[in-house]
């Protein structure tokens, strides 16, 4: 038999260069840091309209003086707000025949027909208290007895009592015996009593609550429980350990959109649940660590679904996996510009000038300098502790000659791509510093199609929780042209008004776009935004799953293949569009199997 071939020895992992990060710096806040920085840290934040609900609604948990709220009234006062109440109030002048010939279909109509988006979702939001109201409804008139409508809703498996301000369970919902689905979202509950929850529970949905700690709770939770809900509460890593204890048969575990920050010790713990197979950690710090989802799916060999989404083979390494302590608490954020198209065409600069165009980009909460600004100073702006400039006869409003309007800026031959956009350049004050907020990507050409450096931004993250609350914001992306003159001495025998010109800047905005992030995918690399004028609005379209980087533009007349279409082409090679459009994407960097 011929020898065996040698395997080819496997090649070691190559090294990831890590910025060195001190363990008292990453939350660290010193003694003599302004009191309510962190306030002012996030005050004049873009947060997206879901993180701003949110954060309202945190803010009214928080509170110390909430009003008590049983479960039995929540319940009662949620009855009142829907279309059971015309059938359950006995004091009501109307009959069930009716209630359900008249109101009923008046009210549907309404809403279906004259309510809009918004009144609808309230509209849904309170007759929601369980599944097929109108068929229950149905029932108690057909026997002329509104006792039956009663103890028909006692005997539902699914009901919801949402958004009502509970605050504590009672002995009420154990009436509730055929219960299988529980749904307490939306409340101000902080404990759960497992002790007054229907044994028959198998779904408990407790999200957007003030939950911090299950321990007190958790060894009462119904016995065969799967399903467990507690994103948007006060989670953190101090109380995780409860999660260990957790009903042997729980499948799925929400944990989404909490504070825990360190994942290895939550990862030990949730070990210990056997035959958990769905698991939802994304909008925690931990989360958007670099080696968040390789070590996850290692240390959870049963895991299916991860963050809603399929876990597959490719997924998961083969060979054992040890992640540096740095990559859990830390990760790169990164900018990309896959392409500008058909910015207008700026006229041809006099001589000594240098046009350009670049990318200006605003998130503060990654800014660590920003941030340390704001913990010891009081000041908005840093422009008042500038110095003035040496020379005191010059003035921020005094105009290089290149950048006085006049016709000799302009082309003089007629172009297709002229624009007077470019007449409305204003100076640059050099001294202006904007809070340490705006980063700059590199600056280009003019081209019909622009590409930029990959990354255009690329910012090391050992702050998780601040790359978390990045993702939860709009952020502003700018396109800049700006005309740049360098200081120049002129000859001395030259007596001309050019002679000596100043050195500046002067620019002008050509689109101010906004893209509302949404949290890090751990199986996708980036989220890819869309944006072109013809929209009418500096609202960028998210593009989904979509990858705009592989799509690929010429300048050259494109041949369409005989046989195909001109629409088949859109895989390859295709014409830039002839209105300004920009494709950026954002993410950050994980480890992969």
């Amino acid at each position: 038999m011929p020898p065996k071939p040698k395997e080819a020895p496997k090649k070691p992992p190559p090294q990831v260069a890590r910025p060195p990060i001190s363990e008292s710096s990453l939350l660290y806040v010193p003694d003599d840091a302004i009191e309510g920085f962190q306030d002012r840290i996030e005050t004049g934040i873009d947060w997206t309209l879901i993180e701003s609900a949110a954060r309202h609604h945190r803010k009214l948990c928080k509170k110390a003086d909430l009003p008590t709220m049983p479960f039995s009234e929540a319940l009662q006062n949620k009855i009142k707000k829907s279309i059971f109440n015309g059938f359950l109030d006995e004091e009501s002048g109307l009959t069930l025949d009716q209630q359900w010939e008249l109101l009923l279909p008046i009210t549907l109509w309404d809403n279906d027909k004259f309510s809009n988006e918004e009144g609808k979702t309230c509209f849904n939001s309170i007759n929601c208290i369980t599944d097929d109201m109108v068929k229950l409804i149905k029932r108690a008139v057909k026997l002329g007895d509104r006792e039956v409508l009663r103890k028909e809703l006692k005997a539902v498996s699914v009901l919801r009592v949402n958004d009502t301000q509970m605050t504590e369970l009672d002995s009420g919902l154990l009436e509730y015996k055929n219960l299988v689905n529980l749904n307490l979202c939306g409340n101000y509950l902080s404990e759960i009593d497992g002790k007054l929850i229907p044994p028959g529970v198998r779904s408990l949905e407790l999200q957007a609550n003030r939950i911090s700690d299950i321990g007190l709770s958790v060894e009462h939770l119904p016995y065969d429980l799967l399903y467990l809900g507690l994103s948007r509460n006060l989670l953190k890593n101090d109380y995780i350990e409860a999660f260990g204890r957790l009903p042997f048969h729980i499948t799925v575990l929400d944990l989404s959109d909490n504070d825990i920050y360190d994942l290895e010790p939550l990862l030990d713990v949730l070990m210990r649940l056997p035959n958990l197979r769905a698991l939802l950690l994304v909008g925690n710090p931990c989360a958007v660590c670099a080696a968040y989802a390789r070590a996850t799916l290692m240390r959870l060999p049963h895991l299916k679904w991860l963050d809603c989404r399929e876990v597959l083979p490719t997924d998961r390494s083969a060979d054992p996996f040890e992640p540096h302590p740095d990559d859990l608490r830390s990760a790169y954020f990164n900018f990309t510009i896959f392409r500008i198209m058909s910015a207008p065409q700026p006229p041809k600069p006099e001589k000594g000038a240098v046009t350009t165009f670049h990318v200006e980009f605003e998130i503060p909460l990654l800014d660590s300098k920003r941030r340390n600004f704001l913990m010891f100073r009081n000041n908005e702006s840093l422009t008042e502790m500038m110095p003035p400039p040496e020379d005191e006869e010059y003035t921020t409003n005094k105009i290089p000659s290149l950048f006085i309007e006049s016709k000799s800026a302009v082309v003089t031959e007629a172009s297709p791509h002229e624009s007077d956009i470019y007449n409305r350049l204003t100076i640059k004050d050099s001294r202006e510093i904007f809070n340490f907020t705006t980063f700059e990507s590199n600056r280009i050409q003019w081209n019909k199609v622009m590409n930029f450096q990959e990354p255009a931004l690329r910012i090391f993250c050992p702050d998780l929780t601040a790359l978390r609350d990045t993702f939860r914001t709009v952020v502003t992306l700018k396109l800049i042209y700006s005309v740049t003159v360098a200081g120049k001495q002129g000859k001395l025998d030259k007596k001309s008004a050019h002679a000596i010109k100043p050195p500046g800047e002067q620019r002008v905005t050509l689109a101010t776009i906004k893209c509302a992030l949404r949290q890090p995918d751990w199986s996708q690399p980036s989220q890819h935004f869309h944006w072109d004028d013809s929209l009418e609005t500096d609202e960028a379209i998210h593009w989904g799953d979509g990858d705009l980087s592989v799509l690929q533009y010429s300048q050259a007349p494109v041949k369409v293949t005989k046989g195909k279409q001109e629409t088949d082409i859109g895989s390859s090679r295709q014409s830039p569009p002839e209105n300004l459009t920009c494709h950026f994407g954002f993410g950050i960097d994980t480890l992969k199997a």
